[in-house]
C-alpha cells in the first residue's frame, strides 16, 4: 500500500511557539510507519526550529510569508498541492481565515481536510464570521486542543478533542535539581521564586503579571520573579519593571531549552492572559507540582488538580497577590507532582496516547477517503 501523504501546518508556519512544540513532541512521538509528513515554514525562519521539527522525521517546506507577501504564498502553497498529491491536510489554526489553504486543497483533491482548532480568540472577528460559512463547507473532520476552543471555531458542530499530550516523565519534580537550579539561579533559602513562561506578547499580559509581582514583593522583598521567553514586547515590560521600581527583582532569561529543569525552581507560576486555546504551559506547571494563578478569562480545562486557581482581570494587584498567597499555602511539592503526573495519565495527557490517537484519525480518514 502507498504512504499516507500528510500536509501538517500552522497558519503561522513553524515558530517558537505552542504549536510548533505540539508538532514537535507529538509527530516525535508518533509511530510514522506509512506515513509522508510535511509541514510548512515561511522565510525567515530561525534554522534551529527547522532542524527540531525535521528531527522529528518531518519534510519542512519553506514558502514564502503568508502575511508578508500572500500572492507569493499562494502562489507557492498552489504548487506544493499540485506536486506531492497530498491525502491529508490538516490546518492548526484559530480562525476561518484558514478557509484558503482548505479550499485549496479541496480542489486539488485533498480529500480529508481538518480543521484544528488551537485556540479560543482570533484578532480579526469581523472576517471571521464572514468566511465562517465557507470555511465549515471546506472542512471533512474538526478537531481541537480542548472542548472552549474547538466550540469557539465550530460551534454547535461535533468535533474531536486530541489532549496536547506531554512527555510526562521530563516534569517529575526533583529536590535535587530543584537545589542546583536554584544555586545557579542566584536564589537563596527561603526566597521565593515565582515563574513565567511564554512568549512577550500582548496576549500574555506581562504589564498584569508585574504589577501582581510589585505587590507581593511589597508582602515579601525575598522574592523574585523569572521570565522565560522572547517577544517584540520585552523591552516594554523592562521599562515597567524601572517605573515599578523592582527591576533588580525581574529576572529574564530568554529563551530557553531546559525549562521542565527550570521548572523545578521555582515555588508559584501566574499566567494573567488576555486568552488562551490550552496553554500547555499550565499542565507542565503542575506536573511540576506547582501552584498556579492563571485569569478568569482561561479555559479551566487546563486546571486537571487543585493546584491551579483563577483570579479576574478586572482584580487589583492585591487580589491577585492574595491569590497567590493562597494558593502556595500548605502545599506539599512532591506530592502535588505525584498526584498531578496520575491525573494527567488519566485524562489522555502522555504524549504517546494523544500521537496514537492522531495517527488513528489519519489512518481512519485516508481508508474512507480511497
Amino acid at each position: 500500500m502507498d504512504s499516507i501523504k500528510i500536509l501538517v501546518m500552522s497558519t503561522n508556519g513553524i515558530l517558537r511557539d505552542g504549536i510548533t512544540s505540539w508538532l514537535v513532541s507529538t509527530f516525535g512521538a508518533m509511530n510514522l510507519d506509512g506515513f509522508e509528513v510535511t509541514t510548512i515554514a515561511f522565510k525567515g525562519v530561525i534554522a534551529d526550529i527547522v532542524a527540531e521539527v525535521e528531527a522529528t522525521g518531518l519534510d519542512v517546506v519553506t514558502l514564502p510569508h503568508r502575511q508578508n507577501d500572500a500572492k507569493a504564498y499562494a502562489r507557492a502553497f498552489k504548487y506544493l498541492l499540485a506536486s506531492r498529491h497530498f491525502d491529508v491536510i490538516h490546518v492548526c489554526c484559530n480562525s476561518a481565515l484558514a478557509v484558503f489553504e482548505l479550499l485549496e486543497a479541496k480542489k486539488h483533491g485533498v480529500r480529508m481536510r481538518i480543521a484544528h482548532s488551537r485556540n479560543t480568540m482570533c484578532s480579526h472577528c469581523a472576517a471571521n464570521t464572514l468566511l465562517n460559512p465557507l470555511f465549515q463547507s471546506s472542512i471533512t473532520d474538526r478537531c481541537a486542543c480542548g472542548n472552549d476552543a474547538g466550540k469557539w471555531l465550530f460551534g454547535g458542530r461535533s468535533f474531536t478533542v486530541i489532549p496536547n499530550g506531554k512527555d510526562l516523565k521530563t516534569y517529575v519534580f526533583s529536590q535535587d535539581v530543584r537545589l542546583v537550579v536554584r544555586d545557579e539561579l542566584g536564589l537563596m533559602d527561603g526566597e521565593i521564586a515565582f515563574g513565567h513562561v511564554g512568549g512577550f506578547n500582548e496576549q500574555k499580559n506581562h504589564l498584569k503579571l508585574l504589577d501582581c509581582f510589585a505587590e507581593f514583593y511589597r508582602r515579601d522583598p525575598t522574592s523574585k520573579l523569572f521570565l522565560v521567553g522572547e517577544g517584540d514586547l520585552q523591552n516594554s515590560v523592562k521599562e515597567k519593571a524601572e517605573a515599578l521600581g523592582i527591576a533588580n527583582r525581574v529576572h529574564f532569561l530568554g529563551r530557553r531549552d531546559d525549562v521542565p529543569r527550570l521548572l523545578n525552581a521555582m515555588d508559584c507560576m501566574v499566567l494573567p492572559s488576555l486568552y488562551e486555546g490550552f496553554p500547555n504551559v499550565v499542565l507542565e506547571w503542575q506536573l511540576s507540582g506547582l501552584p498556579v494563578v492563571m485569569s478568569d478569562t482561561i479555559t479551566n480545562e487546563c486546571a486537571i488538580t487543585s493546584l491551579v486557581s483563577q483570579a479576574s482581570l478586572a482584580a487589583s494587584a492585591v487580589e491577585w497577590a492574595d491569590a497567590v498567597e493562597a494558593a502556595m499555602a500548605g502545599r506539599d511539592r512532591m506530592a502535588d507532582s505525584v498526584s498531578a503526573h496520575e491525573a494527567a495519565k488519566a485524562k489522555g495527557y502522555d504524549i504517546h496516547e494523544s500521537a496514537a490517537m492522531l495517527r488513528h484519525l489519519y489512518l481512519e480518514g485516508a481508508a474512507k477517503c480511497r
